[in-house]
């Protein structure tokens, strides 16, 4: 029997569940988490309780499973938010 060759220089994400990686189940439990306390601990009806508690299963659920291109939605943001407080360098001109 001769060995198999297994490339290694691969960087693949490890699938845990439903197609999602460690990450990504990390995000959606974070959200449905979050969710199911802010849902037990409001004093409010149930339409309210489940109206406060939605966003937060919905981000949960975005950061979870969306992606854009080869990147999810997190790391989309990721690097939105530097290149927003990324520092500015006048290169040219009179400074005004």
């Amino acid at each position: 029997m001769e060995p198999v060759r297994v490339p290694q220089h691969l960087e693949l994400e490890d699938v845990i569940a439903w197609g999602l990686g460690a990450t990504d189940l990390m995000c959606v439990a974070a959200g449905a988490v979050s969710a199911w306390w802010l849902y037990l601990n409001l004093p409010l009806g149930f339409d309210l309780r489940v109206a406060a508690a939605a966003p937060l299963v919905l981000a949960g659920l975005a950061f979870g499973t969306l992606r854009f291109g080869e990147l999810a939605l997190r790391d989309w943001l990721r690097i939105a938010f530097r290149y927003a407080s990324r520092p500015r360098t006048l290169v040219f001109g009179d400074g005004l």
